[in-house]
């Protein structure tokens, strides 16, 4: 079995990276059929492995069973190759949750993750923190010639129709700069957050489909982590 490591991460917090990559790994599990297995390497918060840990408290042992949930593995800087290493070629994705600053457990991840998904909104400090940690991975990861990053691909997290054209003008700079965005966006919507956020569910089937919707999004990280 081919495995692929990938990442929604950012350089800070509240940009949404945690909340996608449950929601991801859950789809990606529980609609889409794939092995996956998700590290929480936001030490110490573990905010992801806590949350894992209140769903199964309100379940009994045969419901648990029979949901045959994807595991959820808390990492450090120390323990992330041998975690890895354990379940690599048994399962189709492993997808880390990494810190949102560049401490040494991001560091160390990174290592390790083949496709990384930037997300960002239109607020310039928001815009000036991911160019410039674009660039950051771009010199230190993607443009060594013994690296795993195959790629860097940005996307717009908290898409507001109203803003489309300051999102378009957005899009444009980027390109221009040789900055590579995703075609499909993230829209703001706090039903990500507060329903669709859990580890032992995906999104209803159907909702979120269109082409503006999550599934979208969903279905273009998969293109890009099969490439």
């Amino acid at each position: 079995m081919e495995t692929k490591i990938i990442s929604i991460v950012g350089e800070k917090g509240g940009v949404g990276k945690t909340t996608l990559n449950v929601i991801l790994a859950s789809n990606l599990h529980y609609a889409n059929s794939k092995k996956v297995l998700l590290l929480d390497a936001d030490n110490p918060q573990y905010s992801i492995y806590k949350k894992r840990q209140r769903e199964l408290s309100l379940l009994d042992a045969s419901t648990i069973s029979e949901m045959s949930p994807y595991p959820i593995e808390r990492v450090t800087a120390e323990s992330i190759q041998d975690t890895i290493l354990r379940y690599y070629g048994l399962v189709d994705y492993i997808i880390l949750d990494l810190p949102g600053s560049l401490n040494v457990e991001m560091v160390k991840g990174l290592l390790y993750v083949e496709h990384v998904f930037i997300p960002f909104g239109h607020d310039e400090l928001e815009i000036d923190s991911t160019s410039n940690f674009y660039f950051t991975l771009k010199n230190n990861f993607l443009d060594n010639e013994e690296r795993v990053l195959k790629s860097v691909n940005l996307f717009f997290n908290k898409y507001k129709l109203v803003r489309k054209n300051k999102f378009s003008l957005l899009r444009e700079q980027f390109e221009k700069a040789n900055i590579p965005m995703m075609h499909s966006v993230v829209r703001d919507r706090t039903i990500y957050k507060e329903q669709y956020r859990n580890t032992l569910y995906p999104i209803p089937e159907n909702k979120e489909g269109g082409q503006m919707e999550l599934k979208r999004f969903f279905e273009e990280v998969e293109q890009v982590s099969n490439q």
